[in-house]
């Protein structure tokens, strides 16, 4: 994951060579996202890829991935941002009660794995896009899309939401996970 984060380009929409991502959407939220990084880092976690203000006074930010695993208390705040972290787990059932712990619950997805195991995911984890190999983004204009608790309002929506009428899901599946990145890459 952090050699794949090192090659990302971040720039403005029409440089060239072609961004993979542009930047957060004003200084105050780069601003924002550099205090949580530090903060994290303060309280415990394991910087495996810095969070760098690549172009000073304007919010161009690079991707930080952070280990979490070890701090005593981790925020619980949406962080709007490239800004991953990582929390480490022994087994699957423990996975999917870390990812339900938290106040939030748009989206949530299971990248590899059998059906067995999505069909457990699906049942078992608090969100309201829940997809199997396919990112957390992107949801379909389709499909419900509400989420539950605070990142959410707990109800279907989209054009199809009279048609649903029991717990707020939907879900975008595929066999295989497949990563396509098209442009915004730097050479290995």
């Amino acid at each position: 994951m952090k050699r794949l984060a090192d090659r990302l380009i971040i720039g403005a929409p029409f440089d060239d060579p072609a961004p993979f991502m542009g930047p957060v959407i004003d200084n105050a939220a780069a601003e924002g996202l550099t205090e949580s990084f530090v903060y994290l880092l303060s309280n415990g976690g394991r910087p495996i890829k810095h969070m760098v203000r690549t172009e000073p006074g304007r919010p161009f930010l690079s991707p930080a991935i952070i280990d979490t695993t070890g701090m005593a208390e981790r925020p619980d705040v949406e962080l709007f941002g490239p800004l991953l972290q990582v929390i480490r787990v022994d087994e699957f059932d423990e996975a999917i009660a870390e990812a339900n712990r938290t106040r939030f619950g748009l989206s949530a997805s299971l990248i590899g794995g059998t059906p067995q195991d999505y069909n457990r995911f699906w049942a078992n984890i608090r969100a309201g896009i829940v997809n199997w190999n396919r990112p957390t983004n992107g949801a379909s204009s389709a499909a419900p899309f509400g989420g539950v608790g605070l990142s959410g309002n707990h109800r279907p929506s989209a054009f199809y939401a009279a048609d649903y009428c029991a717990y707020p899901v939907a879900s975008a599946e595929m066999d295989q996970p497949r990563a396509n990145i098209g442009v915004g890459l730097k050479d290995e």
